[in-house]
């Protein structure tokens, strides 16, 4: 199954830890159990959990999933999108990507 990361980033002004209407939100949906069934539901698992990136207003997880229309399924039905700029990539090990680096044409000299 593919690799995807996932970075959500948002502001002050609506971070959970100072704006009460967030904070409601992600604690209903940010909780693990309300996490993991919604990541059952669309068949997403987590290789790296959802981290937070301290002192900022960044979060980071790497997931396993069958699209990437599912991952942005799971984005909307937690809401992350709601407070947060939330950027999807899919990922490649650095093994694969360097097994197949000679494949590339050389663009500089």
């Amino acid at each position: 199954m593919p690799h995807y990361c996932v970075l959500a980033d948002h502001t002050p002004d609506i971070c959970p830890s100072s704006n009460a209407k967030t904070r409601a939100r992600a604690m209903e949906a940010m909780a693990p159990e309300a996490m993991q069934k919604v990541a059952g539901s669309v068949g997403l698992t987590f290789v790296v959990e959802p981290f937070h990136l301290d002192p900022g207003h960044r979060t980071i997880a790497v997931v396993d999933a069958p699209s990437v229309e599912a991952v942005a399924q799971f984005v909307y039905e937690t809401g992350l999108s709601q407070w947060n700029t939330v950027e999807v990539a899919p990922i490649t090990p650095i093994g694969e990507m360097m097994a197949r680096v000679n494949d590339f044409p050389v663009v500089f000299d």
